[in-house]
């Protein structure tokens, strides 16, 4: 599943919320991250992951790390 079809790039400074919640919560950006990861057949790949801080509707602040296929959050 990739998460970014039909919404484009992703940069630093943009504003992401996540999907499904009208009101938050919301959050900026803060750095890209490139990951490389071997493969079975020993071929190097490069993956994207984006750090950003959120804030959900009760102030409450959480750093999130997501890729294409998969998402972390650290409170």
């Amino acid at each position: 599943m990739n998460i970014y079809a039909g919404i484009g790039s992703i940069r630093v400074g943009n504003l992401v919320t996540l999907r499904g919640s009208e009101e938050g919560p919301i959050g900026i950006v803060l750095s890209e991250i490139e990951v490389y990861v071997f493969a079975a057949n020993g071929r190097k790949k490069k993956n994207v992951e984006y750090r950003c801080c959120m804030v959900g509707k009760n102030g409450k602040m959480i750093t999130m790390t997501f890729s294409e296929k998969d998402l972390v959050v650290l409170g």
